[in-house]
This record gives C-alpha cells, structure tokens and sequence, in this order.
C-alpha cells in the first residue's frame, strides 16, 4: 500500500506533462527583408544606403594598373605586395580591372619620455642624528624626434571607377628606407583581399 500512494501520484504528475504544446509552428515563411512598403508611392522614397549591400566579389580582380604616376621605389615594393595577393600588372592580352593608387609621405613625429633622475626620487631619509633630510626628485624630461613612412593604397574598380578597397600603414624610418616601406606596405594591404 505504501509503494502504490506514491507511484499513484508520479502517474498523474506525468499525464499532467503530456498535454499539448500551445506553441505551435505555423509554415508561413519570414517576412522579406526588406518588408515591401504598404503604400506603392512611397516605394522611391525607401533608402537603399540604409540596407547592407551585396558582398564585393574579389575573385573578378585579376590584373591592375596604376591609377597615377608612382615613385619607383614605392612602385616596386606595391607591385611586389599584390604579386604575392594573386594580382598580376596588366597587359594587352589582360587587361586591367583594377586601378591602383599609392601616395607615402614621410613624417617626422616627437614622443616625450619622463625618466626619474635618481633611484629613490620623491623619497626622504630619517636619521636619528640628522633628522629628516633629502627630497623630492624631478622626473626628467626628453623629446625624441623620429622619422615614420606612412603609405596610403586605394584601389579602384576599371570599368565603374568605384573604390573597391582602401588601407593606409605606417612603419619608423630605420636605415634603410625601403625596408619602412615595406613594412607600411604590407601593413596598408593586410586583410586584402576581405575574406
């Protein structure tokens, strides 16, 4: 008798569970994206630059060609950058469908830097014979003055003229300058081509 009370009671608790779902999945679809306006005279109103465009296809760009006259030393390291992207230069048989476009600058930038003059700046000493003596120190002060190559790299689509892609680096001049622009290069053309 015991063990029927309690059975009895998980039995009705379980046919409590097997009512119906009262959430039910209807088979309408989603409405569209964007949902058509109510009124069709509003239609030429809507905002296309409010909803997101279809993605770019940048397999189509194959060959490029400069958009502008470029410096040779840029020139190279540019043409070396998308050579290593798929991106061959144009030619009679390939014809561009990129244009490419590539300023550098080189900028003179100052940081400033505080060092402390001493080991125990700012910090006094107790003596039982002196007193207190010593005192604060003043961090010291120094401007440093460095060189930095900065590249911007634009490329264009050849037959809409519209910018497909833009980046811009930056690297601090060393020695040999051609190594800065390298790296400004390649820091302008990281993520290209987008995935």
């Amino acid at each position: 008798m015991a063990v029927r009370a309690p059975t009895l009671l998980l039995l009705v608790l379980l046919a409590g569970c097997q009512s119906g779902n009262p959430y039910t999945a209807s088979h309408q679809p989603y409405p569209p994206y964007p949902p058509p306006p109510r009124d069709p005279a509003t239609a030429p109103q809507a905002d296309p630059g409010s909803y997101p465009g279809t993605p770019r296809d940048f397999g189509q760009y194959r060959n490029w060609q400069w958009a502008a006259e470029v410096d040779e030393p840029l020139a190279g390291i540019v043409s070396a950058e998308l050579d290593q992207r798929g991106l061959r230069p144009a030619t009679a048989q390939s014809p561009a469908t990129l244009r490419v476009h590539a300023q550098q600058r080189s900028v003179t930038r100052q940081q400033q830097v505080y060092d402390d003059p001493y080991f125990d700046a700012g910090y006094g000493h107790y003596s039982h014979h002196h007193g207190y003596w010593g005192g604060t120190g003043y961090p010291l002060v120094r401007t440093i003055s460095y060189r930095v190559e900065e590249v911007q790299l634009e490329l264009f689509d050849a037959r809409s003229g519209e910018r497909v892609w833009s980046g811009s680096g930056e690297a601090e001049s060393g020695r040999a300058r051609d190594d800065s622009l390298r790296r400004a290069v390649r820091q302008a053309l990281d993520g290209f081509p987008p995935p």
